[in-house]
């Protein structure tokens, strides 16, 4: 009778346990294509009387491969928005062979002036120069604008990024809070533990992580240059918008627990994610852009100065077809003047439309008379036209802190800006192609490792249905067993 009844409640068990089982597996195939959903099976416990039950609801982890993938993760993250803007910028540079770049606009310049040389008497190629001089000027206008609206749209997105990682830490307190108050056994245990990966997951894209396990199953985050984030309470990321951001104004830096980690004078850069990519295209990338345009600019205000026709000279140079609100001096050699580039026009002596006489650019005089070069009024005089020519083609001093070669013609910088901007358009795609393929190969190695692969999730159900079969069975044969014995006492 005693084993009778031993068959009995083990059988009992099994069934229980199979029934809980093939709920849990049932619950790995419904959310198998849930993101960041990790395979949850049972943890089984034999008890005195030999019966089985489900002690625990247990998930695949694997740290090592979560930590790889928060990098991977930052890291692409970072260079695909840095490569996104660097697109957005070669746009507005223009390629060196493009017909709507800088540096052909400075060609159409250079080929205008060389027709104009060989009709010096020709108002309607005097035009033509001023009229492409003009198309130049609001090419190098156009190009300032989108390069203040590129920092401009960082500094925001520094701003939305550090809303969302405040976002981010504040669910990281509450869900491991609760982890490390929750009883292991608990079935809602393992989704918390889920729930924090999705987190942490989110929380890399923003930026760079570093994860430590703590006691009670509880963590530690720093970004990945050791700056504490979460430990036991997040800590705060803050950063103040710029109202604006013209040339030469600088953004505000990013700080976490009061360190600054994005910015002027970071203590403790980042080196990955959002974060660290908006901080790099707003201080670095666009200002450096900014500052070989603003080159260009002054480069060409200096080629076409007018200059004292006195003898001996004792007059500075003065500002000729291109003018700026500095006028009319000419800016000084080598020195960047912040902002050139967004407020350079024609000057309005030599435009037609504006009341001026574009024979200017033969004669001179724009300044006053100690500037006229063709003191003799002659239609045919080509020496200044010449001479523009030559002042456009000549190399000159270019400042060092633009990132490219000091001494080098107007054209030739220009093409040379445009091609650095397309080297480092081409670096980053590398980078964010390589960065992506490691990330993608990343979170195929966490899915096999911790994911549900359903072919073994059905093969699972098909085994517990036996198992709880076999169970009935045996309760099925115990209850005939039972029912004789009975017969044979009455």
């Amino acid at each position: 009778m005693a084993n009778l009844s031993a068959a009995l409640t083990q059988a009992l068990s099994g069934l229980r346990v199979s029934s809980g089982q093939s709920a849990i597996v049932a619950r790995n195939i419904s959310r198998a294509s849930e993101d960041g959903y990790s395979r949850k099976y049972a943890g089984l416990t034999t008890d005195l009387d030999g019966s089985a039950r489900i002690s625990s609801v247990q998930r695949n982890a694997e740290k090592n491969l979560l930590d790889v993938q928060l990098a991977s993760q930052s890291s692409a993250d970072g260079q695909n928005l840095l490569l996104k803007t660097l697109d957005r910028l070669q746009v507005a540079a223009g390629a060196a062979d493009d017909g709507s770049s800088i540096s052909a606009g400075i060609t159409d310049l250079d080929n205008k002036l060389r027709l104009f040389e060989s009709n010096p008497a020709s108002g309607t190629l005097a035009d033509g120069v001023v009229r492409s001089a003009a198309g130049l000027a609001a090419r190098l206008n156009s190009a300032s604008s989108e390069i203040t609206a590129v920092r401009q749209e960082a500094d925001q997105g520094l701003a939305a990024s550090v809303n969302g990682t405040n976002a981010l830490l504040k669910q990281l307190e509450e869900v491991n809070t609760k982890i490390t108050r929750s009883d292991t056994t608990d079935q809602g245990y393992v989704e918390l533990l889920d729930t924090r990966d999705k987190v942490l997951k989110g929380l890399s894209s923003e930026l760079g992580i570093r994860v430590v396990a703590q006691p009670n199953n509880g963590i530690s985050v720093y970004t990945d240059s050791g700056v504490t984030l979460f430990n036991q309470t997040a800590r705060t990321v803050t950063f103040t918008p710029a109202s604006t951001l013209g040339p030469g104004a600088s953004g505000n830096a990013v700080f976490a627990d009061g360190v600054a980690i994005a910015g002027p004078g970071a203590q403790m850069p980042l080196r990955k994610g959002k974060i660290a990519a908006y901080a790099e295209i707003r201080d670095s990338v666009a200002v450096t852009y900014q500052k070989q345009i603003d080159e260009v600019a002054r480069g060409l205000v200096v080629a076409f100065a007018e200059k004292d026709a006195s003898v001996p000279a004792t007059l500075p140079d003065a500002v000729g077809l291109f003018t700026y609100p500095g006028a009319p001096a000419v800016p000084s050699a080598a020195a960047t003047v912040t902002g050139l580039a967004s407020t350079l026009r024609v000057n309005p002596a030599f435009d037609r439309s504006a009341g001026g006489n574009p024979m200017l650019l033969r004669d001179g005089g724009a300044n006053g008379a100690a500037y006229v070069a063709n003191g003799s009024g002659s239609t045919g005089f080509q020496q200044r036209i010449g001479a523009l020519i030559s002042a456009l083609g000549a190399d000159i001093a270019f400042a060092s802190d633009a990132g490219l070669a000091t001494s080098a013609s107007v054209n030739g910088f220009a093409a040379d800006s445009a091609g650095w901007i397309a080297g480092k358009r081409a670096d980053a795609n590398a980078q964010s192609e390589y960065l992506n393929a490691v990330n993608v190969r990343a979170q195929e190695a966490l899915s096999r490792a911790t994911g549900v692969n359903i072919d073994d999730e059905m093969s699972a159900m098909l085994n517990l249905e036996r198992s709880y079969q076999a169970s009935a069975k045996v309760i099925t044969i115990v209850d005939q067993m039972f029912a004789s014995l009975m017969e044979a006492v009455r």
